[in-house]
Order: structure tokens, then sequence, then C-alpha cells
């Protein structure tokens, strides 16, 4: 704030008080001065009134393949059915009175100053402080600070969790009359939108114009060289360039003595739990047609735990939309093969040590989460040399901020040239709803992001690679060099990928065994990994098993957001990963938000940087934008009656 307001008898926001570096003033081109002819502040006033924001917003129009009618209006549909009841709250929101009026923020992120939510709608704004309340957190200021609320029946006043929820300025606190509703929204265009949202619901609901997806339809569209195989459960822990995981120490992973001393021995080849009939040999694949779904593939070791497998599919070199479409909407894992050679460059230790090799990095231990800084030559020139090792590093969302585009745009170029199902999971894919976030706005960061690690192990004690988390995207991973295992063994990672309705059973498991072991939330403080021990004990005391699958070099996982999984690479490895948001999979992604939300409730470590609510308007703007030019490229928009409804509806 300008020193020439200084002696103004009028509050500073809490930015301006702090003065951290970055900061911009919370009241900046939204509130104004009340002056008298002598230049006196009198009074203070707020922005009243919004225009439509899309002028503003500068929306991609170029995509890895041109958009189609049908995927603009399938698109439209997902949007619609996930956003709309929140818009329809924001309208009533609207109509209350001291509506403050915002534009949408496009340099910084808009969230709650509480729980870290990205601020999109119905958020109320302390006029004190500038502090920003999203419609979750508004409630309770309101239940602790309304006179007849705020005492408990012993008559103590109620406490929230974080002492520091009703901090104002000055060190005093909120209190509900000190926040006014605040809106980004023009009220003209979002009543619009929200007619064409009602519109295009209903006619999907009553036509063929959105047809649904047939769980039941046949694999006669398979190409020569693809097959599938089955599986159930989702979600990576390398894949994700949306973290989840706070900086904080972790604790050792260790059972309960009640739980007896079982040891499992470590095996490279044990006999399956139970006779697996439905076993593939990858060899097969590109000749095979669809086959039933598999637990384990030909040569893979048994799991040291014993315990069996739930199903995933396999494909071999190629996914067409279609066949991702029909398995992703049930939330299974998929397993694309044989695609090193679809890559022109041999991303290995020596490549990165002859092109990085004086370039700083951090890497963190496995086990203990010490990291230190060294250089990126002498990381990967210790890969596959063993003898003497005792811990296991690793080298993670590298690069750690900049943009992989920028700084390895050869690797950048060569990893979208390779990628299965580019239209969902490349950043300018057609069908990945991310790709179209204004490029003038805070996107998301969704990678690609790199993930090198030393081998670990899966034994008690240890901590594998990754540890047990969900991740709040969809996620591919491909793992692009191994070197042989300490034994001499093929090179590959284990996965261990739960089914999303079997939280709730691992969250029980925790609560039983290893209470007071971690803060919150077992699984999204991503302080354990289950070891062999561990995951025996799962399966047997509550029925609950993983998706167990080795991944080798040129293997893609894909793993839908939602579930929590976890890695151990059996030897050192390197692997690149990027998020992407399936119009299958947003209410997963919905539902992992709110959850994020809860954690930091407690303990403020993630913020939200997905920013599911405004990515879904943004595209439901620029959808309705690539509709308008298709219209005046083409004349042959007016054979589907409900395309050129839309068109006709347009709020632009």
């Amino acid at each position: 704030m300008s020193s020439r307001y200084k002696p103004d008898p009028f509050p500073r926001c809490v930015s301006c008080t702090r003065r951290w570096a970055g900061d911009t003033c919370r009241f900046q081109g939204i509130r104004f001065f009340l002056k008298d002819a002598e230049q006196r502040v009198l009074g203070i006033s707020f922005v009243d009134s919004q225009t439509a924001e899309s002028p503003m917003m500068d929306f991609p129009d170029t995509w890895n393949v041109p958009l189609q009618a049908s995927d603009i209006i399938r698109l439209k549909y997902t949007v619609a059915k996930a956003i709309l009841p929140t818009l329809k709250a924001e309208q009533e929101h609207l109509h209350l009175t001291e509506v403050i009026r915002r534009p949408r923020e496009t340099e910084v992120r808009a969230t709650c100053d509480t729980c870290m939510t990205s601020i999109f709608a119905c958020a109320w704004m302390c006029r004190v402080c500038g502090r920003e309340a999203c419609k979750y957190c508004i409630k309770q200021v309101r239940e602790l600070t309304f006179p007849t609320r705020a005492l408990l029946p012993s008559g103590e006043k109620k406490c929230h969790s974080n002492p520091f929820f009703l901090s104002c300025t000055k060190r005093q606190e909120h209190a509900f009359k000190d926040f006014s509703p605040v809106s980004r929204f023009c009220g003209e265009e979002l009543g619009q939108v929200v007619v064409n949202m009602e519109l295009l619901i209903e006619e999907g609901h009553t036509s063929s114009i959105i047809p649904p997806l047939n769980p039941d339809r046949q694999w006669g569209d398979l190409e020569d060289n693809s097959s599938i195989v089955s599986g159930s459960i989702m979600t990576t822990t390398e894949t994700s360039s949306v973290r989840t995981s706070p900086n904080e120490p972790t604790q050792p992973l260790e059972l309960d003595p009640t739980l007896g001393d079982t040891v499992f021995e470590h095996s490279e080849r044990l006999e399956p739990p139970q006779p697996l009939t439905n076993v593939v040999d990858i060899t097969m694949l590109r000749h095979v047609m669809p086959i039933q779904p598999v637990q384990l593939r030909y040569g893979d070791p048994a799991d040291p735990a014993g315990v069996p497998s739930q199903h995933y599919h396999v494909f071999h070199r190629t996914l067409s939309d279609t066949q991702f479409q029909e398995i992703w909407r049930t939330g299974v894992p998929i397993v694309v093969t044989d695609l090193l050679d679809k890559f022109s460059i041999q991303w290995s230790p020596d490549y990165f040590i002859k092109n990085f090799e004086q370039q700083k990095c951090l890497i963190l231990e496995c086990n203990t989460d010490q990291n230190r800084s060294v250089n990126v030559g002498e990381f990967f020139s210790q890969f596959g040399l063993y003898e003497g090792r005792d811990k296991c590093w690793k080298l993670k969302d590298w690069p750690p901020s900049a943009d992989f585009r920028t700084t390895f745009p050869d690797l950048f170029e060569d990893f979208l040239k390779a990628v299965p199902v580019p239209n969902y999971t490349r950043p300018d894919g057609c069908l990945n709803i991310v790709s179209h976030f204004p490029t003038n706005t805070i996107a998301p960061d969704i990678g690609p992001k790199m993930y090198n690690a030393f081998a670990s192990s899966e034994l008690p004690g240890f901590k594998g690679s990754t540890r047990l988390h969900m991740d709040m995207a969809d996620a591919v991973n491909i793992m692009l060099y191994s070197a042989k295992r300490p034994d001499g063994g093929e090179g590959m990672a284990a996965w261990d990928i739960f089914r999303a309705d079997d939280s709730p059973k691992i969250r029980r498991f925790f609560r039983k065994y290893f209470k007071n072991q971690y803060t919150n939330d077992p699984i999204h403080s991503q302080t354990f990994y289950l070891d062999i021990h561990s995951r025996k004990v799962l399966y047997d005391e509550f029925g609950v098993s993983s998706c167990r699958l080795y991944q080798r070099p040129g293997e893609a996982v894909f793993i839908p957001a939602g579930c929590a999984h976890q890695v151990v690479n059996l030897a050192d490895c390197i692997k690149v990963a990027c998020d992407f948001v399936s119009p299958e999979n947003v209410d997963r992604c919905s539902a992992l938000t709110r959850e994020f939300r809860d954690q930091n409730q407690l303990q403020t470590w993630k913020e939200d940087v997905l920013q599911l609510s405004a990515m879904l308007w943004f595209c439901w703007l620029n959808l309705c934008k690539v509709e308008r030019r298709l219209a005046s490229e083409s004349q042959n928009l007016s054979s589907s009656t409900y395309f050129a409804l839309i068109i006709h509806q347009w709020p632009y």
C-alpha cells in the first residue's frame, strides 16, 4: 500500500500489514475511498458491478487434434452435470446484500485463507483484513461467532481445531459481521450459462445426442495388435505432478505386537497363493484378441505377501479412445506395453549425465526423509551399482518448479509423441479438461515430471519408493529405464493400487494398528508404506487386496484419480509421468478436493492447485467459443438440431 495513505484511519489488509514478498493488496481494484474537498478520507466503499470475464481470458484455440462436434457436446455435458449446482448456488449468492464484485484473478491463485481450497463461487471476504473464506469456512465462522451458537452446553466458548482460524488484524478475531459476500461472476453471463447447461442436460437425458457408454459393448473395434486384460483399482504416487504429501517427517511403520511374529521371506518366485487361470503371456498380446481379466502376467514374480491381486487391463502398444473410455469409467488400472521404440531419445542414466551432469538437484532418502543437494551426474552415476549401498535415494518431481517444456524441450517433445491415448494424456489433449485453462492464468502444473529412484524394499522396516497416498487427478506413468535387479534379475517396479471403495477399510486398518502415528488422515498424510506384513494383515482381517502389477521398461501404468496406491522399485528406475483430468473421472476429482479441504482444517499442508471448479468453468466458456468459431467456418453444423440450438443460445 502506498505510504501516502499511512496517516489515514482505515483498515489495512493482511498483505499490506505483513508485507510479504510477492503479496499484493487484497483490496486492490475493488475498494475505493470517499473523500471530501480537502482529500480527507470520509469512508470506504467497494465495487458492486461486474462484466463478463470471457474477453479477459486468453483461451487456447488449438489442441493436439481438432475438436470434433461430438467431443465438444460430450465435454460440455460432463461439465454441466458437474458444475451446474455450484453455479445455481452462486446465483443465489449474488442476491445477497452488499455483494462485493471483483474480477477473476489471472496472476495469482485465489484460495480460501483457512482451508486453501481454490476460491470459485459463494465466497466471502472480511472488509477489515481482506481475507477470503469459502462457503464451508464461512459457516464455521458464523457458528463460532454467533452469540447464541458460540457456546458449548458447558458454557465454554467453542473453539476451532486451528487456533488461527479466526485471526484478523492487530490481534483481533473475525466476527461474521465483518464479512461480505464476494463474487467474480457477471450476473447476466452466469444466468445465460445456467440456462444453457440446464437445456443441455435435459437434451442429454431425453435424446441420443449424448450417447451413454455401453458397458456390455463387445470389443469388435479392437486393432489387430491390441488386446485387453482386466483389472481393478487405481491412482499413482509417482504419477502426479499435483502432489499431496505434507512437509513433515514420517514415522516408522511398526505393527502392533499383538499381530504376532509372522515373518515373510522375499522370494524371487514364490508360488501363487491360489491357482490363477487368467495369466497372460505378454509375448502373445499382439496376436490375441480380447481375453479374460488377469491378476498376473507371464514372467511376473508372485506377491511375496501371498495376497491375491485384483484385476487390471493390458494393451500392447496402442489403446484407442473408445477402449480407454470403456475401461476408465469403471475405475480400473490399465497397462500399455512395448512403448520404448516410440521414444526417439534413450532416457538413460548416460543421457542425463551427458546433458545435465553439473545441474544441481535435491534428492530424498525414501526411508528417513533425509535430503541433500547433489549434481545430476553424481546421482545417475550410481544407477546399477548396488554393492555397499545402504540408502535409497530418489529424485522426484524433477524439475521441481520449472516447466518441463522449458527445462527439457527435447524430452518434452519426445514424451508428447510417445505417450499413449494422447487425446487424454497430453497437456494439449483435446479430451483433457485441463487443456482449456486460459494461458494468462496460473494453471495447474500437470507435468510431465520425472521420477528417478534407487531400488528399495517392501520387507518390514522399509518404506518402498513412494508411500501410500492418493492423487487429485488421473495420471499415466511410463518407465523408460531400469537397471538389473541386485540379484541380476529383470528390472521392474511393483505397484499396489487399491480400489476406491476400499479406502474406508484401509483407514480403519490404520486406526486400529497405527493410532497416533499420523496426522489427521493416514492416507493423505503420506506417512506409511504397506510392507508385505501389513498387506497380509490388511487382507486377512479387512478383506482388502490391491491390484498388484509389475511395471517394466517401456510400460505405461494408468491410474485413475481417487484411489490409494504405493510403489516400490525393485531396481534403479527412470520414469516420467503426467496428470490429466478426464471427463470420466470429474466426480472422483471433486470428491478428492473435498477430502483435501478437510485435511487442511487441522493442518494447512496442501493448496488446491487443481482448481477443479475453475477448470470446468473455463472449459465451458472455451467450448462455447470453439462452437462459435466452427459455426462461422462450416455450413454443415445445421444437420444437428441440438447443435444448432446450442449455437443459437450462445451468451456471448
